[in-house]
């Protein structure tokens, strides 16, 4: 059982959503604490539009956590995400003749080619979030991420590269580091899809082929694994605030109660709801109260929601065959906890879709749900940490694919696992299957 206890903090454009984890002796995630704090009308599309307001709230749901954790002299670290539109993710190749076509693939051989990839990205994109590794081709050998070993002319690497606007990844920063108290600290930055994927996709669904839709209140991200491998990304300015939107206009409401028709009756099959289910809205100022259909509720709902589940196939057919996809969706995210969406996404798409839990226990004593698809996200920058170090260990540090942050050593002995200062310096990834990747410090 590891000692170390890591937080996940999620910001989103609803809420920031705080998490604390640790690994047991059998090397299931367990978290200990939540905390959460409202960010509403404080950033937008994921994008923060107050920092003033922003960082209170970071720093709120970060002293929620800390009133739960033992040691108070002690320094704990978070990892957060970054999303919005302002996000790319693009695939990215690199070739290099090799000095001598007889002599097989080093380990040195890969992290010249991955350094080198990282710097000609870096020329045209100063804010490179991560290098993910999708492949490397040696020759007229078939692309494999296991290169070490085979002899060939040439060596190819193929990336997928996420970077992010410079001046908004730096605003980000600058909140969050505004946001640290004495001690609770910052580490890095994940794509958050990337997080996401880790709490709530299996192994299989990545080597199978799946589609991971993260809706927000701000924003949707779309990601897609084949061969344990990130293919395809993309952030959406589309989120559940749309929906409330639309009930607003639909409806003729305020927006506070349009959002309470959307979380209380709301549900993506209106078929399911009777035609004479009413709902009174209050009146203002002691006015009557306006009869509201349910039925109508779950119409406006559908019809964002089935086109929502449009653009996920449009993003599929631009990467693959919907058919290859044997995953199928799993969605996540506040927006999933709508009823019956997981069957309109599966009649619109003709995918068999689930909603994705986190793959976490709550401790004795926590009250906290997590076994709810709002905390994908920041569980799963918890479980980033611990995949990355245990990837560490396994490896044991001798045939890394990327290389360490630390110095290499020359004796032979086991090296000590790496404490968590090492790993949020590591340039280590399991996030997609390989061993490849870093996140953004700040």
């Amino acid at each position: 059982m590891r000692n170390d206890l890591i937080i996940g903090l999620d910001i989103g454009s609803s809420s920031v959503r705080a998490v604390a984890g640790k690994q047991t002796a059998n090397g299931t995630l367990e978290i200990v604490a939540t905390g959460s704090s409202n960010t509403s009308g404080y950033i937008l599309n994921g994008e923060i539009v107050n920092i003033n307001k922003t960082s209170t709230a970071i720093a709120d749901a970060i002293n929620q956590i800390a009133q739960a954790l033992p040691g108070k002299s002690k320094e704990y670290y978070f990892s957060s995400n970054l999303s919005g539109s302002h996000i790319k993710v693009t695939p990215f190749t690199i070739s290099k003749t090799r000095k001598n076509a007889s002599d097989p693939v080093t380990v040195k051989d890969i992290v010249d080619i991955t350094e080198e990839a990282k710097k000609n990205v870096a020329e045209k994109n100063p804010c490179v979030l991560h290098t993910l590794p999708i492949g490397f081709k040696v020759g007229n050998l078939p692309e494999t991420l296991e290169p070490i070993g085979q002899i060939g002319a040439t060596i190819q690497g193929n990336f997928m590269v996420i970077t992010a606007q410079l001046d908004k990844f730096e605003l980000f920063s600058r909140t969050l580091k505004s946001a640290e108290s004495d001690h609770i600290k910052g580490g890095n930055l994940y794509f958050s899809p990337l997080a996401s994927s880790s709490s709530v996709l299996n192994a299989d669904e990545k080597q199978q082929g799946v589609v991971l839709v993260d809706i927000g209140s701000g924003t949707t991200e779309i990601s897609i694994y084949q061969n344990k491998r990130l293919k395809h990304a993309t952030v959406l300015n589309w989120g559940g605030d749309r929906i409330t939107e639309d009930l607003r206009i639909g409806l003729d409401v305020t927006s506070e109660h349009a959002e309470a028709l959307k979380t209380r009756f709301g549900t993506a099959v209106h078929r399911l709801i009777d035609l004479n289910e009413v709902v009174l809205i209050p009146g203002i100022a002691g006015r009557k109260p306006t009869p509201i259909s349910v039925k109508n509720v779950a119409i406006i709902i559908e019809e964002r929601m089935k086109e929502l589940a449009a653009i996920v196939m449009a993003e599929i057919q631009k990467t693959t065959q919907a058919q290859l996809l044997r995953g199928g969706i799993v969605i996540c995210g506040g927006g999933a906890q709508l009823p019956d969406l997981d069957d309109l996404f599966q009649k619109v798409t003709g995918l068999e879709t689930r909603i994705g839990l986190p793959d976490a226990t709550a401790a004795f004593g926590l009250t906290t749900d997590i076994k709810d698809p709002a905390f994908a996200t920041s569980i799963g920058l918890v479980q980033v940490y611990f995949d990355q170090i245990n990837a560490a260990e396994e490896s044991n540090e001798e045939v890394p694919n990327i290389p360490s942050s630390q110095p290499s050593q020359p004796d032979k002995t086991k090296p000590k696992p790496p404490s968590i200062k090492d790993i949020f310096g590591r340039l280590v990834d399991s996030l997609v299957g390989t061993e490849g990747d870093d996140g953004g410090s700040y």
